[in-house]
């Protein structure tokens, strides 16, 4: 919401209305004969007491409004304003003001040339005095003069209201007979409404009801009113609605906690009866409505289900390339296998064989004494360039993968390969 913009504090006080005089003159008075009252309920009470003033009083008040009016104008006219000021006194706003954005999106779009709808007698009544009561009130603004507006109409006499009725009536017949007449273009409904924008929102759609459903429960204050509402029309005769609240308000506040004690039991009585109603009512309701069958889970359909046929498309014969392809892949898959346990055997060998020659005592004492010679250097080296490991492996070799595996050859490899066995170099 845009605040408005400062004032000079220097600059004359605005002139007062009739009725903004007449208000902060008996504001005090009127709070103090009705203290239940809230802030919107006493200015409704100030308005009608307004409305109700004799020709003779509200000439006075006029009267006051006129002068206070004369000492403004002549402030005014005397009046200097500040830089930044206008010649009432008003800061002068140099950024532009941004309309606030309505959350609703705007009203819907309409027809042009859809039969305008008709108006009921309080808005004939209000489009016609609106300007009247502007003029006899200057200073209210747009929700007092709208108060004020429906104060009037409701002390309208029968046959003026009758007056303003007769005119409803008879825009209601206009109304129906040019909508007789009236042709939607493509896009709109029958009201003239485009078809698009004239839906209603989930925040705001109206819940249907169940009618069997059980009734709520009441409060302590709602038992009290009970017996508190006639009592209070029968004291005040053609009291209104907002004055029986407040005097119900100060009535049950000035109760006793025994007094209180008895509606507070009726209420607790109420919501226990309201809880064993709602039981039934949801036990009536999952009989009514039961809930729908399980359906069956996945892997028991599966179960159920035939197995599958084989057919001649998935035959490998109605597809030898992809048959010598996937063969091809085998063959790889099995060579990189052999390769692979191969290299591992080899790679084993060759650590234990330099772990067993790599020191010289550790090898004279497992060669014999008759062929190591215990003068002669050592060179762990020269066995080393003697024995090749790679010597019996051929990459290039061809395996056949379709050659049936022998259990009995990773044995024979692994004994050939002892590393206990004392080997004799010459």
């Amino acid at each position: 919401m845009s605040r408005r913009p400062p004032r000079d504090p220097g600059a004359p006080k605005r002139n007062m209305s009739a009725y903004l005089l007449y208000q902060n003159a008996m504001r005090d008075t009127f709070k103090a004969q009705n203290p239940g009252m809230t802030f919107g309920q006493l200015a409704k009470y100030t308005s009608a007491m307004y409305a109700e003033m004799p020709p003779q009083e509200k000439e006075a008040w006029g009267a006051r409004a006129e002068a206070d009016k004369a000492r403004y104008l002549h402030e005014l006219s005397n009046y200097v304003p500040p830089p930044g000021y206008d010649v009432k006194g008003d800061a002068v706003v140099t950024h532009p003001v941004t309309k606030p954005r309505s959350r609703g999106g705007g009203k819907n779009k309409r027809d042009p040339n859809a039969p305008k709808r008709n108006m009921s007698s309080y808005l004939l009544y209000q489009n016609c005095m609106r300007e009247q009561f502007k003029a006899e009130n200057p200073g209210m603004t747009f929700g007092q003069l709208a108060k004020y507006t429906s104060h009037m109409y409701k002390s309208l006499t029968p046959q003026e209201k009758a007056r303003w009725e007769s005119h409803a009536n008879q825009d209601k017949a206009r109304y129906e007979a040019e909508m007789a007449s009236y042709v939607p273009p493509p896009g709109h409904d029958t009201q003239g409404n485009l078809v698009e924008d004239h839906r209603i929102s989930k925040k705001y759609a109206k819940k249907t009801k169940d009618p069997n459903a059980p009734k709520r429960a009441r409060g302590s204050f709602v038992f009290f009113t009970f017996d508190m509402r006639p009592q209070i029309m029968r004291e005040f005769p053609g009291i209104k609605f907002v004055e029986m609240g407040s005097i119900m308000g100060e009535r049950w506040r000035a109760l006793t906690p025994e007094e209180k004690k008895v509606y507070e039991n009726q209420a607790s009585e109420d919501k226990t009866r309201f809880s064993d109603a709602m039981q039934a009512y949801n036990a009536e309701k999952a009989l009514a409505n039961p809930p729908a069958p399980v359906a069956t889970p996945p892997h028991a359909a599966y179960a159920a289900a035939p197995a599958p046929q084989a057919s001649y498309a998935d035959h490998p014969a109605a597809h030898p390339q992809m048959y010598e392809e996937q063969e091809q892949q085998q063959q790889q898959q099995q060579q990189q296998q052999q390769q692979q346990q191969q290299q591992s055997y080899e790679q084993a060998y060759a650590a234990q064989y330099q772990q067993q020659y790599a020191d010289p005592n550790a090898a004279a004492a497992q060669v014999p004494q008759h062929a190591y010679d215990p003068n002669a250097q050592h060179d762990p080296n020269a066995q080393h360039e003697q024995h090749d490991p790679n010597a019996q492996h051929d990459p290039n070799a061809q395996i056949d993968p379709h050659a049936q595996h022998d259990p009995y050859a990773q044995a024979q490899y692994a004994q050939a390969y002892d590393p206990n066995q004392q080997y004799h170099y010459g």
